[in-house]
Parts: C-alpha cells; sequence; structure tokens
C-alpha cells in the first residue's frame, strides 16, 4: 500500500479491545481501508493478545522490532516501498 502516513489511521498492533496499550511500541499506521480489514478477532492467548497462529485476512505484529504483515498464508511481510526506511523512527 502506498498511502501516505498523513493520511492513515494510527493502528493498535494489539488491539486495543483486547487490552492493547496506545504506546508507541504497539502503534503503526495503516490506510483506511487496511486498518478495517485487520484481523484483530484472530486467536488469542489468556492475555487477550492476538498469538502467533495464522491469521484469517491478515494481521499486523512486531517482530524483531519491525512491524510486519503475518499473511493469512503464515509468512511475515515487511514493507518494501523504496521510502519505508525514511520513517522518524528509523531516522533516529
Amino acid at each position: 500500500c502506498n498511502v501516505p502516513a498523513d493520511r492513515c489511521q494510527v493502528h493498535h498492533i494489539d488491539a486495543h479491545k483486547h487490552g492493547g496499550y496506545t504506546k508507541p511500541s504497539n502503534l503503526t499506521m495503516l490506510c483506511k481501508y487496511h486498518n478495517g480489514v485487520n484481523d484483530d478477532d484472530g486467536p488469542r492467548k489468556k492475555r487477550k493478545r492476538p498469538s502467533p497462529g495464522k491469521p484469517k485476512r491478515g494481521r499486523m505484529r512486531r517482530h524483531r522490532g519491525k512491524v510486519r504483515l503475518h499473511t493469512p498464508g503464515g509468512k511475515l511481510v515487511g514493507n518494501t516501498h523504496h521510502v519505508s526506511s525514511m520513517g522518524a523512527m528509523d531516522l533516529i
């Protein structure tokens, strides 16, 4: 997706409705469409957080410090857009 961050929505990686915190380490930017189709209701552990199990429609996960798409097929896909490495967190 190539929607610029200033036209995106703030997304909770661990869903807010399942106890995910509103803090920078649990937030990322997603366009309105991808924020809406993210699988927040995937299988959860006892702590009410999404588990690493395969999502039905895909969900965002943090893996080795980077936010990745966890596809329904079980793959972790990073952002390959040519400006993805120019974000504020990568510049710090």
